[in-house]
């Protein structure tokens, strides 16, 4: 699959990042509900203090923004066209305007011949990879022609 006509190809977010982010908020819910498995022997007694359920609150508000965001991220290659889907919002522009593919502090970038970057969050550019290339090398090797 190269990114030709009719082919679609799809990159996420890395299933066992999709998965921690599901799994973290639902392994750490039972010291909430139970409050005799929290470490703390006055909370075990009395449950948890009022004002602290404000800081969980921000807590699991958090960890459900990292786990939408984790399942949102993709890029996708179809018909001649890249579309970056993050967090914060879509771009999508035609295969021929992208000038390079790079590593960045965000994601893979696109640089398109306009100057303009986009990043995208679903491809990680991590020092430590599996396998014999960086996942981002892959998305370029794809867009490029």
């Amino acid at each position: 699959m190269t990114g030709e006509q009719g082919t679609v190809r799809v990159w996420r977010v890395r299933w066992w990042v999709r998965l921690l982010t599901v799994v973290l908020p639902v392994a750490l819910a039972p010291f909430l509900l139970v409050p005799s498995l929290m470490p703390n022997p006055d909370w075990q007694q009395h449950g948890m203090p009022a004002e602290e359920w404000v800081w969980v609150g921000v807590f699991y508000l958090g960890l459900g923004l990292a786990a939408w965001s984790a399942f949102r991220a993709r890029i996708e290659l179809a018909d001649g066209r890249v579309r970056v889907v993050n967090p914060w919002g879509t771009r999508e522009f035609p295969v021929s305007e992208v000038a390079e593919v790079r590593e960045g502090a965000r994601g893979v970038e696109f640089v398109l011949t306009s100057d303009r970057v986009v990043a995208a969050f679903a491809v990680q550019c991590t020092a430590a990879h599996r396998g014999p290339e960086p996942r981002w090398v892959e998305v370029a090797r794809a867009i490029s022609p």
